[in-house]
């Protein structure tokens, strides 16, 4: 039996996610809070870059979390281009947390070619994400997306980063995203706080 994966995270670490929809971020402020760990936007679709990622970027790496960079996908684009857009905005760099994946309903395009098309197309996203930087991509999404898309279809491997906002999930997971509408000093207007498994 091949041993356990490393976890991403200390036990119980908390942090956040952010990207351009929070606005500018006081990063003097904010390293005041308690956070060890922070999830920025980078990239969307084929062609769209968050362009507050760079800069947040090398804000939180002063600090010294633990950074990591996200893309949210788009179910009807295909998965090459997708994660070519990533890797353009995202360079390697040793320290840092997988690169992640986010995966819902919200704000998404209908699937083109079916289920399984765009199954095929994630992987190929997923693959030349492991292949350039080294690392098993996190999956973030929700408990109803991940019943109807992902389950009993081989992305065990991927670490989960599961929003739950009323009680911990059920699912086996690495990042808990337990709020939508918490409060950090810098940071106008609602945030994701998120949790490492305890």
């Amino acid at each position: 039996m091949s041993p356990a994966p490393p976890a991403l995270l200390p036990r119980g670490a908390e942090g956040i996610d952010l990207s351009h929809h929070n606005g500018r971020v006081d990063w003097a402020r904010l390293g005041t809070e308690p956070f060890q760990f922070v999830y920025l936007k980078a990239t969307e679709g084929t062609d769209h870059t968050d362009t507050d990622f760079q800069t947040n970027w090398q804000a939180a790496t002063r600090l010294g979390w633990r950074v990591g960079a996200y893309h949210f996908y788009l179910l009807c684009r295909n998965g090459a281009p997708q994660a070519e857009n990533f890797i353009r905005q995202v360079e390697v760099r040793g320290g840092t947390l997988p690169p992640a994946v986010d995966l819902e309903h919200a704000h998404n395009c209908q699937a083109r070619g079916g289920r399984e098309a765009a199954l095929a197309e994630l992987r190929v996203f997923l693959a030349a994400l492991e292949a350039e930087y080294g690392q098993v991509p996190v999956i973030y999404t929700t408990p109803a997306f991940h019943a109807e898309w992902l389950a009993g279809e081989g992305f065990e491997a991927h670490p989960l980063w599961l929003r739950s906002l009323d009680s911990p999930p059920a699912l086996p997971y690495a990042i808990w995203q337990y709020s939508m509408k918490g409060k950090a000093a810098g940071v106008d207007g609602p945030v994701d706080l998120n949790r490492a498994r305890e």
